[in-house]
């Protein structure tokens, strides 16, 4: 299987060299993390390793695939945009994807930003190297389901803020059909998953936690979380 990603972050198109790198594995899945300009805080880059490492092992056992081999490639970009492309390579023992984040100035946010985005575009990879459609009018709405049942597996908790629904509606004619329906996609789900909350957050391991987790393994095959 081949996959071709494409990262376009805010910002004038810098390039500057990687200031700190890491590597972690989680079981089969292999992730390198890279930080370019300025240095990260300590120990940031390891909990963002770890936490998109275990993100994508989830994608993959959500559909059963378990001991697949995959590469992972994180770049963390701190001082500028861009557009960032890695385009489809030919088939290779393991599965090679790579994504680059604008890093901001909240840790706890950029950790959040990176484990739901991978969360969310490794079920599209996942869903696909499994067999399943591509396409589909559940498709999206079940990756951004995902992207927030990692969010509350991995950190613990989900914040009504976090929630996918950034979307302005009124910017459809402006936006690629792609985008438009992925954006519709996120309000939809968004506002599906505020029935889950009554506080301003839930838990994973309170009664609100623990119901959202049956339901996102109940919908989309999420692993189990066990209590």
């Amino acid at each position: 299987m081949q996959v071709g990603t494409l990262s376009v972050l805010p910002g004038s198109e810098s390039t500057a060299k990687v200031a700190r790198s890491l590597d972690c594995a989680n079981g089969p899945v292999e992730t390198h993390i890279g930080w370019v300009g300025q240095d990260p805080v300590s120990d940031q880059l390891a909990r963002i390793c770890t936490d998109a490492t275990h993100a994508v092992r989830l994608a993959l056992q959500t559909v059963r695939l378990n001991d697949t081999p995959v590469r992972y490639q994180v770049t963390i970009v701190s001082d500028g945009g861009g557009i960032w492309q890695q385009p489809a390579r030919p088939v290779r023992p393991e599965l090679v994807v790579a994504f680059w984040f604008p890093a901001g100035d909240d840790a706890a946010a950029l950790r959040a930003r990176v484990v739901s985005t991978t969360a969310h575009e490794f079920h599209h990879i996942a869903t696909a190297m499994a067999g399943q459609r591509r396409w589909g009018a559940h498709r999206e709405p079940e990756a951004y389901l995902a992207g927030a049942c990692a969010l509350l597996a991995i950190e613990g908790q989900l914040r009504r803020e976090q929630l996918p629904g950034r979307h302005d509606p009124r910017a459809d004619s402006l936006l690629p059909a792609a985008a438009r329906r992925s954006g519709n996609a996120g309000n939809a789900m968004g506002q599906s998953l505020q029935a889950f909350f009554s506080g301003d957050r839930i838990q994973r391991d309170d009664e609100e936690g623990r119901a959202l987790l049956r339901h996102c393994h109940h919908t989309i095959g999420f692993p189990a979380i066990a209590h």
